[in-house]
């Protein structure tokens, strides 16, 4: 699950990918003038008559992980709850080294931020790099993010320090009304289907072509973890206009998330793209395009939720192993760490909102914050109060988009959020909830287009993760086709490497959905259905010509295989799997059940009981009738039955019309005349060559 941080070597080869060799310095965070920052710091130089990306590393602390599944339950192994990895320290102390790429001599024209310009001296010759937090840069693509790592470079002899660093500003927050159809500032990514699915021996090559709609600011090719390390060659092109070409290498390093190929310019184009194994072995390619855009979208919120979740340890291993021991005990290095929260994946973004609550023993606060980390990346914090013997952190976090470049290839990293530091004590109850609203668009192509928004495509998603003692992720897709037909699609997928749980028949989740008019008016439901609840390897080879199931459960491959190869190269910090989807196999889900009923005349209540099911994901769909056309459909309200004996419903969310931005919503829309940009591209997680099916995810059809 973890890995070390980044070799040396290809560290060094990294640096030497990007031309020819540079010089890589490493010195204190307080020489810099980088100490008391949080490790949020990118990273560039000025070179050749312009800036560009700087390669930089963090020291990274070691630390305790806690993965939440499996320290709520009874039956875990205790070896798969808790476990040793290491993050880049939330505020970076005086002795934190740094290590980072320079340029020869000092830029000549001014920086492309707000930040700290850098100086070296190394003999006779000088050297510059600049630092930027990330929350200042409004053009990421000039820069790189600063990774957790520790590589060798060499100590300067004197540095200097030019310091335009602007004080902490708010972060903006989204208008809280809702517009069926406005322009939307996002990031989004999506896989390059054609250059990800089979293997490059040495010596060949794969290629591909791409299209970024109206609106584009930037756009990238990008490698991500589960590349194999080593030297690839790139060729890219623009289809309307060949005489626009890009080419060069880049070298993957061991441990490295995301490596950028390219980055090519703003406006609508088509690409193609041709990587090359440079290497001696058969090489595995992870590939996926990354657009910055800003075009008009129909409304749509998504929203991630767990409920109030309480932890507890009771193992003596935990004291044996890990220093979890009784408050009372005396430990020379008692655990301190983060609590580890899987399920939060999102390949689009404008906004990201995290609302966080934890409560604690104030023995076990290490100080009045606690912080916030996607992946490796840090994101926030978290203030906290006092509450009799307790400490109690709640706040809001808004992640700064300028680090979306780094989320969205990568599904956030892997998806799990880390949030701490904490002393960890035996036979002590713990409190954590955690949610995640991200406004983003339904699609690439532009409100109104008249190819894309008359096929299928998805409307908004909730997810609900129920961690437990039993480990799974309900999520409630709502997709809608052609003519104004609309389904829900209710799925799981089990959280994997936890152990099963004997209460697992106790599993239910109840989702509350209303439609809304223009006034957000609720509209009577007047008729409502739902099919069997089957495992998805009950579909077995028909799956993909199922309409509305096949938009929702393909692109749980491509996250998985994402998520996996991040599990291969992660530096440090946690990566979770799930169970992916078996497709070869006729199983039916017999004690599982999906329930659709009306609530009250304006609310469809969908509730699935999960059966005896914990190893495979399951699928149902269900379809209402309205009264009137709605303009909006949104949920209301989600229940949930705690995994144990004797335990009650719980509501965890409830409103009688969309609060933003915590609740999930999406614009029903309709497709226009008129075709902009005739790519299918966030519904199935690739982009679709035109011909697709309307109704389907096609892989004959995948780009």
């Amino acid at each position: 699950m973890l890995r070390r941080t980044l070799p040396l070597l290809a560290l060094a080869l990294l640096v030497a990918a990007q031309g020819p060799p540079r010089e890589l310095f490493c010195t204190t965070a307080g020489e810099l003038g980088l100490a008391g920052e949080h490790p949020a710091l990118m990273f560039a130089v000025f070179e050749k008559g312009s800036w560009r990306p700087a390669a930089a590393y963090i020291e990274p602390e070691n630390v305790t992980f806690v993965i939440v599944p499996a320290v709520t339950r009874n039956d875990t192994d205790p070896a798969k709850a808790v476990t040793r990895g290491s993050l880049p320290p939330p505020v970076l102390r005086n002795d934190t080294v740094v290590c980072f790429e320079t340029a020869p001599g000092r830029p000549a024209v001014p920086p492309p931020a707000p930040g700290l310009l850098i100086a070296v001296q190394k003999g006779k010759a000088e050297y510059h790099v600049f630092v930027a937090r990330a929350v200042d840069v409004d053009n990421p693509a000039n820069f790189t993010i600063a990774w957790p790592g520790r590589p060798e470079g060499r100590r300067p002899d004197k540095v200097e320090k030019i310091d335009r660093r602007p004080p902490a500003r708010e972060r903006p927050q989204p208008q809280a009304e809702v517009q069926q159809v406005s322009t939307l500032s996002y990031w989004a990514a999506f896989k390059l289907y054609r250059l990800t699915t089979q293997a490059l021996s040495p010596g060949s090559c794969l290629s591909t072509a791409f299209d970024v709609p109206d609106g584009t600011n930037q756009a990238a090719v990008v490698l991500t973890g589960g590349t194999t390390p080593g030297t690839y060659s790139y060729q890219i092109y623009n289809n309307w206009n060949p005489a626009s070409r890009w080419s060069g290498a880049v070298t993957v390093a061991s441990g490295s998330p995301q490596t950028v190929v390219a980055w090519l310019p703003s406006g609508r184009a088509q690409y193609t793209v041709q990587i090359c194994n440079k290497n001696s072995q058969t090489a595995t390619v992870y590939a996926s395009a990354l657009v910055s855009v800003a075009n008009s979208q129909y409304f749509r919120n998504d929203v991630i939720r767990t409920p109030r979740l309480g932890i507890y340890f009771t193992s003596m291993y935990y004291c044996e192993t890990f220093g979890i021991c009784p408050v009372n005990t005396h430990v020379i290095n008692p655990a301190k760490g983060y609590f580890v929260v899987p399920g939060f994946y999102v390949d689009a973004a404008s906004y990201v909102f995290i609302d966080v609550y934890v409560k604690a023993l104030k023995e076990s606060a290490v100080s009045n914050t606690v912080y916030v980390y996607w992946g490796g990346l840090y994101i926030g914090s978290i203030p906290g109060y006092d509450s009799g013997n307790s400490k109690i952190y709640r706040g809001t976090i808004t992640v700064p988009s300028n680090l979306f470049m780094y989320i969205v290839p990568t599904y956030g990293l892997g998806g799990a959020l880390s949030i701490g530091p904490f002393i960890f004590y035996l036979n002590t109850p713990y409190e954590l909830e955690v949610k995640m609203a991200v406004r983003r668009p339904q699609e690439l192509a532009p409100a109104g287009d008249g190819r894309v928004y008359n096929t299928v495509v998805r409307r908004f998603r909730e997810s609900f993760l129920f961690l437990d003692e039993r480990s799974f992720i309900a999520d409630l897709d709502y997709v809608q086709g052609a003519g104004g037909t609309g389904h829900f699609v209710v799925t799981t997928k089990p959280v994997t490497d936890i152990g099963t749980s004997p209460w697992a028949k106790y599993a239910y989740v109840s989702f509350y959905v209303r439609f809304f008019d223009s006034n957000m008016n609720p509209i009577t439901i007047t008729y409502w259905s739902s099919t069997p609840v089957h495992t998805t390897s009950w579909w077995g080879t028909v799956l993909s010509q199922i309409p509305f199931v096949s938009v929702v459960v393909q692109i749980y491959d491509l996250i998985k295989s994402t998520v996996d190869g991040l599990k291969k190269a992660s530096a440090g910090f946690p990566v979770i799997g799930y169970v992916t989807l078996a497709m070869d196999a006729i199983v039916s889900a017999a004690q599982a059940s999906i329930t659709v009923e009306r609530y009250d005349p304006y609310t469809l209540k969908i509730t699935l009981y999960t059966g005896w099911y914990d190893k495979d994901p399951l699928v149902a769909k269900a379809g209402v009738d309205l009264l009137g056309y709605p303009s909006y459909v949104a949920v209301t309200r989600v229940d949930y039955l705690p995994v144990k004996p004797y335990a009650s419903w719980v509501t965890v969310f409830s409103v009688d019309r969309p609060v933003l931005p915590y609740t999930s919503m999406g614009a029903w829309g309709g497709g226009g005349s008129v075709v902009y940009f005739p790519y299918r591209t966030l519904t199935c997680g690739v982009q679709e060559s035109v011909g697709y099916t309307v109704d389907v995810c096609n892989s004959a059809y995948y780009r």
